[in-house]
C-alpha cells in the first residue's frame, strides 16, 4: 500500500513538473512577444517621468530591464544588426569600378574625396547619395540613435509636405517667406471648343509647403496623438525624426555643406512647465556634446538670446571647426518656451482639468554637413578617414594572387568538386583495403588511413587554393558575426585595391598572402567544405571549427586606417581583435 502511495506522489509530482514547464515556456513567449517592440522605439505610453526632479539617471532608471530582458534585447538587436551592416563581394557591389581620380571641386578637397570615392553624384546642383555614402549616412543614424535612446526620444517621421495656414497662425510665413519652396497644382481650365483651343491648363498654390523645419507640425502632431486632450501625466515627451528639408538659400556652396535640399536629425521635446524644459535642455546639449566628443570633431557652443525666426527664449549653436580654421554650423537647439502652444492653441489639462500651454524644445543636427565635417576633419593624401563606427566597411579583405579566373564563383567551384569527389567516390574505396569479417582494425591503421586522406585533399590544392579556402572562410567567418566587410575579389590590380581601400575609409585593411612554407603548415580536415558553411562560424563555434584550427597560426597583413604601421599578425589576432575568440 505504501508503495503504491509512493508512486502516486511521484505521478502527481511529475504531472504539476510538466505543467508547471508549459506555463513558463509560454510566459517566456509572451513575454518576447510584448518586449519586441522595445527592440525598436518606445512607445508613447512610457514616456511619464516625475517633472520636479528630472535627470539622467532617473531617465535611466525608468527604463531598466531585468536580466532576462536584457538578454533576450541583445540577441534580437544583433540578429536586427545582421541585416543593417551587410558585407559585399566586390564583383556584386555596384560603383566598384568608377572611381574619378581627376575630378577637382573648386579647391575643397572634402567635396573632392566625396566624389572620388563615389559617396555622391551631382545632378543639376542636387545631391544623390550613391551605396557608399549611404550607407555612411545610415551609419551615423545608428551612432546617434544610440544616444537618443539614452534619453528616451522615440523615432517619427512627419511628412515633408507642411499646411502654410500653420505657419500663418504661429506668424512665421512671413519671416520663412524667402526660403519656403512653394507646392503648387494643376488646375484644368476648358474653353470653347468652337475656337479649337485644347483644354488649357493653370497653375495655383496648393496650400502646402516643403518643410523647411516642423516645431508646428510636431506640436500639431502630438496634439492628434492624444485626441485633443493631452494631459499631465503624457509628459516630458521627447520625438526625433531624419527627414528631408527644403528651403531656398541664397547662398548655396558647391559642396554637400550647403544645398536646397539637405537631410536633418530634428528633435522636439514637450513640457508641462518651464523647469521640465529647461532640465531636459541641459540633457539634450550634454547628448550632443556626447555625441561631437565621440566622433572626435573640436566644435564651439555659441549662446545666442536675441529671438529670430524660431522664435526662441535662448538657442545654442554648435560651430565645428574645419581643415580651413573656420568653424561652421553643425547643431543647434532651440528653448521655444510656451510660444507656439499659445499661437496654435494648444494645450494639455492639468490635474484639475484646467488647459495650460504646453513648453517646447527644438534640436537639429545637420546629417549631411555632420558627414562633411568628418571628412574634412580627417581626410590624409591617400583618401577618406572615418571614425570605426562610421566608416563605410570595417574590414576590407584583398587576396594577393586572384585573378580574373578566379572569382568567388570559381572557389565555389572548387569547393564543390572536392566535395563531390568526396562523397561520391569517396577516398577510402581509393585507399582503404577490403576487410574480411575476421579481420579487425587497429586504431593505428584509421589514424593512418586519415592521414593518406588528408595527404590526398592536400595535394589537390595547390597555394592558390589554400588561399582561396582561407580568404571565404575569413571572408564569412567576419560577416556572420556582424563584421561588416567588402571582399575585393574583382580583377582590378592589387595597388588599385589599395588605392581604393584608402580612398573609400575602410576601417582596418587585410591582405592575404600565403607563403610557401606557410603553405607546408597547412593541414585541412578531409571536411573542411562544412566549415565554410555560416552556422559553423558564429562566434561561440569557432573553437570547435577545424578551419580555425587549421588556418589560426598564419600570418596576415594588416593595416588600421589611423596607423601607418603595417603589421604582420596571425588570423587568431585578428579575430581577437574583433572579440571574436
Amino acid at each position: 500500500m505504501l508503495f503504491k502511495i509512493f508512486v502516486l506522489v511521484i505521478i502527481v509530482n511529475y504531472i504539476l513538473f510538466i505543467a508547471n514547464c508549459i506555463k513558463i515556456e509560454k510566459i517566456k513567449k509572451n513575454f518576447f512577444i510584448s518586449s519586441a517592440w522595445k527592440i525598436g522605439e518606445p512607445k508613447f505610453a512610457r514616456t511619464k517621468v516625475d517633472e520636479r526632479g528630472l535627470t539622467i539617471d532617473k531617465i535611466h532608471n525608468k527604463r531598466k530591464r531585468n536580466d532576462n530582458e536584457d538578454r533576450l534585447l541583445s540577441d534580437r538587436r544583433n540578429e536586427l544588426n545582421c541585416f543593417r551592416n551587410k558585407s559585399y563581394e566586390g564583383n556584386k557591389y555596384i560603383f566598384n569600378r568608377i572611381f574619378n581620380d581627376n575630378v577637382k571641386q573648386n579647391g575643397d578637397k572634402a567635396s573632392e574625396l566625396l566624389f572620388r570615392a563615389n559617396y555622391i553624384k551631382e545632378i543639376n546642383g542636387l545631391y544623390n547619395m550613391l551605396p557608399l555614402g549611404l550607407r555612411v549616412i545610415n551609419k551615423i543614424k545608428d551612432f546617434i540613435n544610440n544616444y537618443l535612446e539614452k534619453i528616451n526620444s522615440h523615432s517619427v517621421f512627419l511628412s515633408i509636405l507642411q499646411p502654410k495656414r500653420l505657419w500663418n497662425i504661429s506668424d512665421r510665413s512671413k519671416l520663412y517667406s524667402e526660403e519656403f519652396l512653394y507646392v503648387y497644382k494643376q488646375k484644368q481650365q476648358k474653353v470653347d471648343t468652337d475656337i479649337g483651343e485644347s483644354v488649357k491648363k493653370k497653375f495655383e498654390d496648393d496650400g502646402n509647403i516643403l518643410s523647411p523645419t516642423c516645431e508646428e507640425s510636431a506640436l500639431t502632431l502630438i496634439n492628434e496623438i492624444y485626441n485633443l486632450n493631452a494631459t499631465e501625466k503624457h509628459f516630458p515627451l521627447l520625438i526625433h525624426q531624419y527627414n528631408y528639408k527644403f528651403r531656398n538659400e541664397k547662398r548655396l556652396e558647391k559642396s554637400l555643406f550647403k544645398s536646397k535640399e539637405f537631410l536633418m536629425k530634428d528633435g522636439y521635446s514637450f513640457h508641462t512647465n518651464e523647469k521640465c524644459m529647461n532640465e531636459i535642455y541641459e540633457i539634450y546639449k550634454e547628448c550632443y556634446n556626447n555625441i561631437f566628443n565621440k566622433l572626435g570633431l573640436k566644435y564651439n557652443i555659441i549662446k545666442k538670446r536675441k529671438k529670430d525666426k524660431m522664435n526662441a527664449l535662448e538657442s545654442h549653436e554648435y560651430q565645428i571647426l574645419c581643415r580651413d580654421g573656420k568653424f561652421k554650423e553643425g547643431a543647434h537647439t532651440f528653448k521655444l518656451g510656451d510660444y507656439y502652444s499659445k499661437k496654435l492653441d494648444i494645450h494639455f489639462l492639468n490635474k484639475r482639468n484646467e488647459k495650460k500651454n504646453i513648453y517646447m524644445g527644438s534640436y537639429g543636427i545637420g546629417i549631411n554637413r555632420l558627414l562633411y565635417f568628418l571628412i574634412d576633419n580627417f581626410y590624409d593624401d591617400d583618401g577618406i578617414k572615418l571614425p570605426s563606427p562610421i566608416a563605410p566597411f570595417s574590414v576590407y579583405l584583398i587576396q594577393t594572387n586572384q585573378k580574373s579566373k578566379y572569382s568567388s564563383e570559381k572557389v565555389n567551384k572548387i569547393v564543390n568538386k572536392l566535395k563531390n569527389e568526396i562523397n561520391e567516390k569517396g577516398f577510402s574505396k581509393i585507399h582503404d583495403p577490403p576487410i574480411s569479417d575476421d579481420q579487425t582494425v587497429s586504431p593505428d591503421s584509421v589514424h593512418n588511413d586519415e592521414e593518406e586522406k588528408e595527404d590526398a585533399l592536400y595535394n589537390t590544392l595547390n597555394s592558390n587554393d589554400m588561399e582561396y579556402v582561407l580568404t571565404i572562410w575569413l571572408y564569412t567567418i567576419l560577416k556572420v558575426n556582424n563584421i561588416d566587410t567588402y571582399y575585393d575579389n574583382t580583377d582590378l590590380h592589387l595597388s588599385r585595391k589599395l588605392k581604393n581601400c584608402d580612398l573609400i575609409g575602410a576601417s582596418n585593411r587585410v591582405i592575404i598572402n600565403l607563403k610557401s612554407d606557410e603553405k607546408k603548415k597547412i593541414k585541412l580536415p578531409t571536411d573542411f567544405y562544412n566549415y565554410l558553411d555560416d552556422n559553423q562560424n558564429n562566434k561561440y563555434n569557432i573553437f570547435h571549427n577545424k578551419l580555425y584550427q587549421a588556418f589560426k597560426n598564419i600570418r596576415i597583413e594588416y593595416k588600421n586606417r589611423f596607423s601607418n604601421e603595417t603589421k604582420n599578425i596571425t588570423i587568431h589576432d585578428l579575430l581577437n581583435h574583433f572579440n571574436l575568440v
